[in-house]
């Protein structure tokens, strides 16, 4: 059992490939010597490539297969990719995605148990088709959880499980940019804050009257450097214009995920919207303080003492387990955007000295 062959089927997206780092620490510490490979789309292949638990990334690409599906190379890209897929047969297969697609590649591979979740968790039901072994998170879990479970019902082992993190793997250039952005940030003998104001939806955002009232009160009451991070331009032209009205801050170059982690990991607070950052943050030792409108703190918030969220309230009456379904189309977004500064600031208290 301590060399266990064992495949993650979990193909995107970055936040929730993030979400399931904890379930790779739980295997580990079962299984020290189990080897384990992960199925992930390829513009989260670097991502999973720097995690230092995984042996073997296969990649699949189905976005470009969708796009020329009836020609040649992609029937011949997909033969490849079953080929890989096949060359090893695993001991169990963790289908941690629950939809047509993750069910599939779970069909296709070599293993005599295939885990999954079951109906009722499960996002689309013909994935049940591909697992043989399915289970049911309890309700009002932590995203996190629901992954944890699977493996702890598995192998019926249910001792309590704590997860100390994950250290992404560096390459050289990435070290060498790694030092460069820690002497700029230790030049100010301030508190070190990071800030990451983004998110891929509007109304998972802070107005910017109230993201700017809040990080003016904490600069006032911690004289701290706000280091903002981005990741496209739009969010880059932002912070440049959030960086102008404090009196010390920087804007990051955009960085690779595994640098960004390492970052992290040298600032007193991660201050973050529900996004991939606040995700990533979570994979480190260091605190971390989330604002949550159109999804549900308790289900994504990082797990532990040292991360504090703030749920906005919905004045519609809209209740929702998991993310609001008018998160796309809700024209106030009043459950974040109408949130004050000083409300914010009230909570955020508690994590800082």
């Amino acid at each position: 059992m301590h060399d266990m062959n064992i495949l993650i089927v979990k193909t995107s997206s970055l936040g929730d490939i993030v979400h399931t780092f904890p379930t790779i620490g739980l295997i580990k510490t079962l299984f020290p010597n189990s080897s384990i490979d992960w199925v992930v789309e390829k513009p989260s292949l670097d991502l999973v490539k720097a995690h230092p638990d995984i042996d073997q990334v296969i990649a699949i690409d189905t976005k470009c297969w969708r796009k020329k599906w009836i020609s040649r190379s992609a029937a011949k890209e997909m033969g490849n990719f079953k080929r890989q897929l096949q060359k090893k047969k695993y001991d169990v297969v963790f289908d941690l995605q629950g939809n047509v697609k993750s069910g599939l590649i779970t069909w296709f591979a070599k293993s005599p148990d295939k885990v999954g979740f079951a109906r009722g968790r499960v996002s689309e039901w013909p994935n049940l088709l591909a697992t043989n072994r399915r289970y049911l998170p309890p309700k009002g879990g932590n995203i996190r959880d629901e992954y944890l479970h699977l493996v702890h019902s598995y192998f019926r082992d249910f001792r309590p499980y704590t997860y100390s993190g994950t250290v992404l793997k560096l390459t050289d250039l990435e070290k060498s940019q790694l030092k460069t952005i820690e002497n700029r940030v230790k030049e100010s003998k301030k508190m070190p804050i990071m800030v990451c104001s983004g998110s891929n939806w509007k109304n998972k955002q802070l107005s910017d009257e109230g993201l700017q009232s809040f990080l003016k009160l904490l600069e006032d009451r911690y004289d701290c450097q706000f280091i903002f991070v981005w990741g496209t331009e739009k969010e880059k032209i932002y912070a440049d214009s959030l960086a102008r009205q404090f009196k010390t801050s920087i804007v990051l170059d955009k960085l690779l995920l595994p640098v960004l982690q390492h970052v992290m990991q040298q600032v007193k607070l991660v201050i973050a919207m529900d996004s991939l950052a606040l995700h990533l943050a979570a994979t480190t030792q260091t605190a971390t303080f989330s604002i949550f409108g159109a999804s549900l703190a308790t289900k994504y918030k990082p797990m532990g003492k040292n991360h504090i969220a703030f749920q906005g309230n919905c004045p519609y009456g809209e209740v929702f387990n998991a993310r609001c379904p008018k998160l796309r189309h809700c024209n106030t977004g009043a459950c974040i955007r109408f949130l004050s500064g000083q409300a914010i600031f009230d909570e955020v208290k508690h994590i800082l000295p």
